[in-house]
């Protein structure tokens, strides 16, 4: 078991080296900043978690499976919060383009002289 995680760090690193793209569990490539990325990363943490808890409390292993936690985490983080800008920024968009139209339905209605 030990082994697999070593391949896991392993693509990791490989991962880290193509230009913005994350590798999930079953090989597919998707954007590093994306919704299926983070889906792979919450996959990759509950698996993680379920490895972790069924070793012993104070075992070198628990340890190892804390620090691939952390850093699985860690990514999701960044993950999760350049999807939450990218949303505020599309949701400002929309509204923006929202008000313009209103503004210029009003104004249409103006010029017909119905208000």
């Amino acid at each position: 078991m030990h082994n697999d995680i070593s391949n896991l760090d392993l693509l990791l690193l490989c991962e880290e080296k193509k230009e913005n793209l994350h590798m999930r569990m079953d090989g597919t490539l998707v954007g590093c900043l994306s919704d299926e990325c983070a889906e792979d990363l919450r996959h990759r943490i509950g698996d993680a978690v379920h490895t972790r808890d069924s070793s012993g409390t104070r075992s070198d292993e628990r340890s190892y499976y804390n620090g691939i936690l952390r850093v699985l985490r860690r990514r999701l983080r960044e993950v999760e919060k350049h999807l939450q800008k990218e949303a505020s920024v599309i949701q400002e968009a929309e509204n923006k383009s929202s008000r313009r139209a209103i503004r210029e339905s009003s104004r249409m209605m103006k010029l017909a002289g119905i208000l």
